[in-house]
């Protein structure tokens, strides 16, 4: 049987944690401020093999402003699911049963505008190879 590598998926927010949080009625009059960091770690796990879901509670009707901003930014990405509430986001997954030791889905909450500085991202978080 041949083995398969399985990345992991990232889903990342935008404000607060790619770039410096703005309130939506600001977005299109402040100034964009990257969080390079944060930045430099999704496109190096992009370029890995990861995939990388954008996530924001940004309304819809900023989709346009948002795809020009993590482009200037230099975000790269597979997926953007804009209009999501700003609640605790909950990830469900299931087990693989040849990895039952590694856990499928995981959180990381981060200081807001604080970027990965004094975080350290468990081991297991990375690509693996099954059936």
């Amino acid at each position: 049987m041949n083995k398969i590598t399985k990345h992991p998926t990232y889903f990342v927010d935008i404000d607060g944690t790619l770039v410096v949080y703005r309130k939506f009625v600001d977005l299109e009059k402040s100034i964009l401020t990257p969080i390079q960091d944060m930045i430099n770690f999704v496109n190096k796990s992009f370029e890995g093999g990861a995939h990388i879901v954008i996530t924001t509670a940004r309304p819809e009707e900023f989709r346009n402003l948002t795809i020009q901003e993590l482009s200037q930014v230099g975000v790269k990405y597979h997926q953007l699911i804009m209009g999501i509430g700003r609640g605790t986001r909950v990830v469900f997954n299931d087990m693989d049963p040849e990895k039952q030791e590694l856990p499928r889905a995981w959180g990381i909450n981060l200081v807001r505008d604080g970027g990965l500085k004094d975080v350290s991202l468990p081991l297991f978080i990375s690509s693996y190879e099954s059936n």
